[in-house]
């Protein structure tokens, strides 16, 4: 069949804007517009933060590998929230401006400023045009995508790490007043029990599990603990390293929480988490409740 001339254009059209996007998808970056580093700290090396908000303040400093906060209390520190405010260390940005007029940029009165060892941060206001972010750092201002801002934590208790134990507290032996275990190479062994409800080894094992890997419901302030809470009694956890962790054991009418004595917080749970954590039988029992 002959191929008619209106056809034949119409071929040559699409042939030509198929090259076309070819050509624009596998073009090489300008060379025109430079990407400008905003600092030049490396993640592994940093030892402090400091972020300072209007009428909040809040230190976080690295101990033996792990982030802890050190203002305005003592507690662990999430590591995945401290990995994401320091991926601002390798941001860049296709627009810097001297660091004057700061008016003009919303960072006369920054909006939080960050402080990364002696590297010092600003977040200012937003351009109209790009939505992106006036931030100050050392003689410049750089326009930045929002999400480093929004990394930042608006109050305290974002940064707390809500688990029990961290990945580097491995325990060896718990001790609670009327249960006690103890690992012996390779298993857990129950070595002290007083209850109608013999522990099984799968339902120690899944006990332990719970103990590493339960985040607390709600994060709650020491010195703000209703009167409606009651302790009865401590839980003593040792460790691999040889360290040995104190928790008190407070109860109400509808929650269970359970307080570090390194720290100034308590993990909150529901009752029937913080019964499960406090006595592997019960664990048991409602595991083969839930089977039949």
């Amino acid at each position: 069949m002959t191929m008619t001339h209106h056809a034949r254009l119409n071929l040559i059209m699409v042939a030509t804007i198929g090259s076309l996007l070819l050509f624009l998808y596998f073009k090489p970056q300008s060379q025109g517009n430079p990407e400008y580093s905003i600092a030049s700290n490396s993640a592994e090396t940093v030892q402090s933060v400091h972020i300072v908000r209007p009428q909040q303040e809040i230190t976080l400093k690295r101990l033996n590998d792990h982030w802890y906060l050190t203002t305005p209390l003592h507690a662990r520190a999430n590591e995945e929230k401290i990995r994401r405010i320091l991926e601002i260390l390798q941001a860049k940005s296709q627009q810097r401006f001297p660091l004057t007029d700061l008016g003009r940029f919303g960072l006369e009165r920054p909006n939080v400023l960050l402080t990364i060892d002696d590297s010092q941060f600003g977040f200012g206001g937003f351009a109209p045009t790009t939505n992106q972010q006036y931030m100050a750092a050392g003689d410049h201002v750089y326009l930045i995508a929002p999400r480093y801002a929004l990394a930042l934590p608006g109050s305290v208790n974002d940064l707390i790490d809500s688990k029990l134990l961290s990945p580097g507290e491995i325990p060896v032996k718990f001790e609670l007043p009327h249960f006690a275990a103890e690992f012996h190479h390779p298993n857990w062994r129950v070595t002290l029990q007083r209850s109608d409800h013999a522990v099984t080894e799968a339902a120690l094992k899944d006990w332990i599990q719970l103990w590493q890997t339960s985040s607390a419901a709600e994060l709650i302030l020491v010195s703000q603990l209703g009167a409606d809470f009651v302790e009865t009694g401590m839980l003593k956890i040792s460790l691999q390293d040889g360290r040995q962790i104190d928790l008190k054991i407070l109860h109400n009418a509808v929650s269970i929480v359970l307080v570090r004595a390194d720290e100034e917080i308590g993990y909150q749970f529901p009752l029937d988490t913080g019964r499960h954590l406090l006595d592997p039988a019960t664990l048991a029992q409602a595991e083969a409740e839930a089977e039949s």
